[in-house]
């Protein structure tokens, strides 16, 4: 099923009975060089800085962090790395944050071989896995957003919420350039001449989606 090879994968849980269960499910598939497994987010990330890996399955529920806070710092460490929540927790809301921090995906633990195979798939090909109550308007099959990017998406969302260019920047560790570069190319391609009308636009373009039923 997937077409990529020698990838190395971090699993960040304190549980060992799960994270054996997982190393047994996955860790002998072929397109897997290496699967390190971590019971501390402050053990994952020397092994994360080390190994810089493609994948990383994360419990939302660690002893020495909470998954928004392991999010932020696992992207601040590696960020090419495509950061998977595999957790107990069901929370919508959680989601949804998780999603905004960056998450590539969000699977419960009770998900069989064969869909987590899938996520991971999917995750290498940038093409994010969440439950279907929080997908956002930016990943309806019709949404206009579908023209941007994944980073421009997110800093869309964090625009109308209000964040600076500054606090955007904090928030996804990039510099203030970056993100004022990603801001004026999100507002070319959806055809916009400022930030009040992007506001508006997005608003208007979630409020339609919604009383659709989209």
């Amino acid at each position: 099923m997937l077409n990529f090879s020698e990838i190395k994968l971090v699993h960040i849980d304190d549980h060992l009975l799960f994270a054996q269960g997982i190393n047994s499910l996955i860790g002998n598939e072929t397109f897997i060089n290496e699967l390190v497994h971590a019971q501390t987010l402050a053990e994952g990330l020397r092994i994360v800085e080390e190994l810089q890996p493609e994948l990383i399955l994360l419990d939302y529920f660690l002893p020495d962090s909470n998954g928004i806070e392991s999010l932020r710092l696992l992207n601040k460490t590696s960020p090419s790395s495509k950061v998977i929540l595999l957790t107990m927790e069901s929370n919508p809301d959680v989601m949804e944050k998780c999603r905004r921090e960056g998450a590539i995906g969000f699977l419960q633990k009770s998900i069989s071989k064969k869909a987590l195979l899938e996520a991971l798939n999917n995750a290498l090909q940038d093409i994010p896995t969440f439950p279907i109550t929080v997908q956002s308007s930016a990943e309806t099959p019709n949404s206009p957003l579908n023209i941007l990017s994944k980073r421009e998406k997110q800093i869309a969302d964090l625009v109308t919420e209000g964040f600076t260019s500054a606090e955007i920047a904090e928030k996804l560790f990039l510099s203030d350039l970056t993100v004022n570069t990603h801001r004026r190319n999100l507002i070319h391609k959806l055809g916009l001449k400022n930030t009040a009308q992007l506001v508006a636009f997005i608003e208007k373009l979630k409020f339609s989606e919604k009383g659709s039923g989209v």
